[in-house]
């Protein structure tokens, strides 16, 4: 099985869903598919772990990637589509996860049930203020997390937020062109392992399926890679402010 983490390898994608779908019960071919996935896991938690330096969370985030790896060849099923769309996103949300448990980890909590004066045990007006201002906290948290990773994937391709903003569409035959674009890009599994193992666009195969000139999907390039990393991550909060997760 050819690494599909070299610059410029041929991507197999049939021979990768063939391993991880044997992989469950099979422990030889389990370790092939990690040792080809181990450098894409790694780059993952280098990512979203380098977020919060001081803290030195790489061992652990791996670990915990290794771990969402495991879960999602015992979870693959062949006949619901290609392994690495699944496992990018069970590994990201686990990602994510570990990341939120430490954040909270760093800030004071607030109980949600005290006693009050009389002893009912009920919550009294302040507690309540406190718990929504903790939950609204813990939201701004989430919130905050999501938008340092999603920074960090756009830097992979080159993007920045001010490139972004100014390269969403402002017209609203575009947002729709656009709009189908990104909901077609991410139906397409192969499209989207093109994406995530070799970082390449392929424009021409999403002109294929779209039936929209090469032309006007790199006028758009930017906008919709920046669409389509949120559609594939566990971006909760960022989803709502993106044209293509209202399209459906």
């Amino acid at each position: 099985m050819e690494n599909i983490h070299t610059e410029g390898a041929s991507i197999n994608i049939r021979e990768i869903d063939e391993y991880a779908d044997a992989a469950s019960n099979n422990s030889t071919l389990f370790e092939i598919l990690l040792n080809d996935f181990t450098p894409f896991l790694k780059a993952q938690v280098s990512r979203l772990s380098g977020s919060w330096g001081p803290l030195d969370l790489f061992d652990d985030m791996l670990n915990d990637a290794f771990m969402a790896f495991h879960e999602s060849v015992r979870a693959y099923d062949r006949n619901k589509g290609h392994f690495f769309p699944f496992m990018r996103s069970i590994v990201h949300r686990r990602l994510i996860d570990s990341l939120r448990k430490q954040y909270t980890n760093r800030v004071q909590t607030v109980p949600l049930e005290t006693d009050n004066e009389d002893g009912s045990g009920r919550p009294s007006r302040i507690d309540l203020v406190s718990t929504e201002a903790y939950r609204e906290s813990q939201r701004q948290r989430d919130l905050v997390i999501e938008i340092d990773s999603y920074k960090r994937e756009l830097i992979e391709w080159g993007i920045t937020m001010d490139t972004l903003a100014i390269n969403s569409p402002k017209h609203a035959r575009l947002t729709e062109i656009c709009r189908k674009i990104v909901n077609a890009a991410a139906a397409d599994e192969e499209i989207m392992q093109i994406m995530w193992t070799k970082h390449y666009f392929p424009i021409k195969k999403i002109s294929n399926i779209t039936g929209i000139p090469h032309k006007t999907i790199e006028r758009a390039r930017i906008f919709i890679i920046g669409s389509l990393i949120i559609r594939a991550g566990d971006y909760d909060q960022l989803k709502e402010y993106v044209m293509d997760s209202r399209a459906s």
